[in-house]
């Protein structure tokens, strides 16, 4: 009896190469997403009198399998039937050879909702028009149909929608964390708030909000899809490849091995990834799978900014009780999370907001309470990387408050109440051993106390003697934020931060390490460790990304930190083959992941105790100039100083750090890209545990940037990205005081 031969195992790819956009093929079709013009009703279908040649519509109607995307419990749909959850829910894709055909089809389709869903909408619409109220019951006649047909095709129902009937429903609490330390655990929150109060020297209270968004030059998602034979290809910048493909293939009722799934790059500074962007990839590949033809799908600009901006709108209100000497004495945070339609991450951005919500800073008594809560806005995601980002932009910008209550420096703020880090009361344990030395350091750098007091003086001075909101001579502030950036959340609820890494030396002199393979900086930066500890020639070590398909890794690739996590398991795996490399044969291969006394440092249900593997910290200061006539700012100059443990390659981290500065003061002012000339940035060296350089600009900049200008403003500035508006309100109200 002949033998059976083996199937050769399917093998993947996690390697992100190139741009979807730049890809094409012959008789490639473009695709239009068709939304839905309203935010609530019940959708019935699309209708449309002849379509153009080679063109095509598909609906939830027309997916041969599951028609929904399953996230952490959360269902999404594919594409929306039944009841509607939002302006602009992708309804179907329409696909063609033009994108000019696209978009004058697009206006002919007519979106139908349910009739009697509608019923409240005809009776508005009759009422705006000064005509008697007619019920569907009362009469079906002709003109009515018209007036159905016309609501069907009208730009936007949900103008015109009664929808009383479910504004209750509208905001749903979905995650909640509430924190309690001092005698906020003994009293009700009021009688401390008021005891706290009458026991404090000053007190604050003050709303915060940022919402920085990615410039509008970067490639839009979407995705490029086509079909060779039976096999599925669909390139797009995922960062999920176990979700999408086990999705597709329950989408579309077929094997797994026939799906290919090609990572691309992300152009995005913090890309929105994970389940949305998949969503975009599934919508392409059924198009391209029911036609047979290569179909590319790309949002454009105005869809980007709407549907698919990473974080969540976050609000935040901070009261602040201080002693005379500035150390805080007592916190009371509120915090209000709009997730949007949905967001299957809720609890853990929930969480790790809370988590930052004091920064290094620590006080004798505190009680945060953060509610995520679902609204009529676009669905949420999460970004592993800047999850915490706005806690910390309103924490910096509280602690400015305090120093202009007290009349203490804001390095002085700093160092007092972060000094306090050792009491056991606290809940948060988050490790800043050279905090002090950071923001030291930066304070000379940039000459920070002469300028502060300078600035300051000159606004109190404009303030008091001069009540014209309005000069011929710039304005200038300076301002001071840090940060830190953690690494290896204890505490995750949807990803596993116990992330493994394999290293192979083979017969042939070569060293393979098996992981996602990321950037080519953090590429070096793990051939070097690896090279310095086996005295390996760097040529010969290789990153391999490939998995067999059985094996595909379950995690996104941002669930973990390249530096922080991953170059420490490669030096463990490098430190185990040193020493078997001259006492057994080759090939030698050494597998480690994160040991599970990482974790025992968090208490989940007490939500107390050291939640990260590491953190790295960063003290920025910004100095900018403000044209009070044309409202033009400008960044003087910049400097930073980061501790971020062991640095490996300082001129790859330096490199990185510039990147971000750049990417960053895109951001600050909406429609405005700045450029500064005068950047400074400083490491200290130790050998603490490595964290991630990455991010700490993000955490930073925003804050020292927002209370610089708010200096030059000489009032408070509370949200950012800032707009011109905004500054001319501000200086008009200020002046109006």
């Amino acid at each position: 009896m002949p033998r059976k031969l083996t199937e050769k195992p399917q093998i993947r790819s996690f390697a992100a190469n190139g741009y979807y956009s730049d890809l094409s093929k012959p008789d490639m079709l473009y695709a239009q997403l068709i939304r839905s013009p309203a935010a609530a009703g019940k959708f019935k279908d699309i209708t449309y009198d002849v379509l153009p040649e080679n063109c095509y519509l598909f609906t939830a109607k027309d997916i041969p399998g599951s028609k929904e995307l399953v996230t952490n419990s959360t269902k999404t749909k594919i594409f929306g039937y039944g009841n509607v959850s939002y302006t602009g829910e992708p309804l179907g894709i329409l696909i063609g050879p033009d994108k000019r055909i696209l978009d004058s089809t697009a206006d002919e389709l007519s979106i139908n909702f349910d009739v009697e869903s509608l019923e409240s909408a005809l009776k508005n619409v009759i009422v705006k028009n000064k005509h008697p109220v007619i019920t569907l019951q009362e009469q079906q006649n002709p003109e009515l149909n018209d007036v159905l047909d016309l609501i069907n095709n009208m730009p936007s129902l949900d103008t015109v929608i009664d929808r009383t009937h479910v504004d209750e429903k509208l905001s749903k609490n979905i995650a909640v964390r509430e924190v309690k330390s001092g005698i906020y655990k003994t009293m009700a929150v009021l009688q401390a708030d008021k005891q706290l109060s009458e026991d404090s020297a000053f007190k604050t209270e003050n709303n915060w909000s940022q919402k920085l968004v990615n410039p509008k030059w970067h490639e839009s998602d979407g995705a490029f899809c086509y079909t060779e034979g039976e096999k599925l290809h669909v390139y797009c910048p995922t960062k999920w490849v176990y979700q999408l493909q086990k999705t597709l293939a329950d989408m579309l009722k077929i094997k797994e091995e026939l799906i290919h799934i090609h990572r691309t790059k992300s152009t995005g500074i913090y890309p929105n990834g994970l389940y949305k962007t998949n969503q975009l990839a599934l919508q392409a590949a059924l198009a391209s799978y029911l036609t047979k033809k290569p179909v590319k799908l790309i949002l454009s600009t105005q869809e980007q900014e709407q549907f698919m901006a990473s974080g969540v709108e976050t609000k935040f209100n901070y009261k602040a009780f201080i002693n005379d000497d500035g150390k805080i004495k007592g916190l009371h945070i509120e915090i209000d999370i709009d997730i949007g339609a949905e967001n299957p991450f809720a609890q853990e951005i929930t969480d790790r907001i809370t988590l930052a919500a004091c920064n290094y800073y620590k006080c004798e008594n505190l009680y945060i309470n953060t509610v995520a809560h679902t609204s009529k806005n676009p669905p949420t995601t999460i970004n592993l990387k800047t999850v915490d980002s706005q806690s910390l932009f309103a924490m910096e910008n509280e602690i400015q408050s305090i120093s202009k209550v007290t009349n203490i420096d804001p390095d002085e703020i700093r160092l007092i109440n972060a000094a306090s880090q050792k009491k056991s009361d606290f809940p948060f344990i988050i490790e800043n051993p050279n905090f002090e030395e950071c923001i030291k350091n930066t304070l000379k750098i940039s000459d920070f106390k002469r300028k502060y007091a300078a600035f300051h003086m000159d606004a109190i001075d404009r303030v008091e003697k001069d009540s014209r909101p309005f000069f011929a001579l710039p304005l200038r502030g300076i301002g001071f934020a840090c940060a830190f950036n953690s690494t290896g959340y204890s505490g995750s609820l949807n990803f596993t931060y116990d992330t493994k890494v394999e290293v192979t030396l083979t017969t042939d002199n070569k060293l393979i390490i098996h992981t996602n393979r990321p950037s080519e900086i953090i590429q070096e930066i793990w051939k070097k460790t690896a090279a310095d500890i086996l005295q390996f020639p760097k040529q010969n070590i290789h990153i391999n990304s490939d998995y067999e398909l059985s094996q595909l890794p379950k995690t996104p690739a941002d669930s973990y930190s390249t530096i922080g996590v991953i170059n420490e398991l490669i030096k463990r795996c490098c430190n185990d083959i040193k020493k078997k490399r001259f006492q057994q044969a080759l090939p030698i291969t050494a597998k480690r992941n994160i040991s599970s006394a990482m974790a025992r440092n968090w208490n989940k249900e007490d939500f107390s105790g050291n939640p990260f593997y590491s953190t790295a910290t960063a003290a920025t200061a910004v100095e900018v100039e403000l044209d009070s006539y044309s409202f033009n700012e400008k960044i003087k100059g910049i400097w930073v100083t980061i501790d971020s443990g062991v640095l490996y390659d300082e001129n790859a981290a330096l490199k990185t750090v510039k990147l971000e500065i750049q990417q960053e003061l895109s951001m600050l002012v909406e429609g405005k890209t700045f450029s500064c000339n005068n950047i400074n940035i400083n490491f200290i060296q130790n050998n603490n545990k490595s964290g991630q350089v990455g991010q700490l600009i993000h955490n930073t900049l925003p804050a020292a940037f927002s209370t610089a200008l708010s200096l030059a403003l000489a009032t408070q500035l509370e949200k950012l990205p800032v707009t011109e508006k905004q500054i001319y309100t501000l200086i008009k109200n200020r002046g109006e005081k």
